[in-house]
């Protein structure tokens, strides 16, 4: 219900755990309609792993071990790629993120959060 809000601020601060339990709530299962795969998340310190499959999104705080591609950098910056549109080449050039391993597999997994239209 926050993201319909229009009162909702996005630029406030997210932690990065925020931002894992945030991609369980807006996950879209009809756009991940086929894929399974381990996207891995470093954010400061610390190491997530989102596993994409049968129509669902888990997400944990563990080891990177198997993840198909890793974002790194810091919750805004991850989720003004997933949520916001900006394109991970930018983020990349502006130093804000790095993506390692798959990128057309990056590029999908930013489609999968559609925010919903404002109340």
């Amino acid at each position: 219900w926050a993201a319909r809000s229009p009162l909702h601020d996005p630029t406030l601060p997210l932690s990065a755990a925020s931002l894992m339990l945030s991609f369980k709530t807006m996950f879209d299962a009809s756009r991940a309609k086929g894929l399974n795969a381990r996207i891995g998340f470093r954010i400061g310190d610390e190491t997530f792993l989102v596993h994409i499959h049968g129509g669902a999104c888990d997400a944990a705080r563990q080891a990177l071990d198997g993840a198909e591609v890793v974002f790194a950098g810091q919750a805004r910056a991850i989720a003004g790629a997933v949520y916001g549109g900006a394109p991970l080449e930018a983020l990349e050039a502006e130093k804000a993120l790095w993506v390692e391993g798959d990128r057309a597999l990056a590029e999908r997994f930013t489609s999968l959060f559609p925010l919903p239209q404002k109340a």
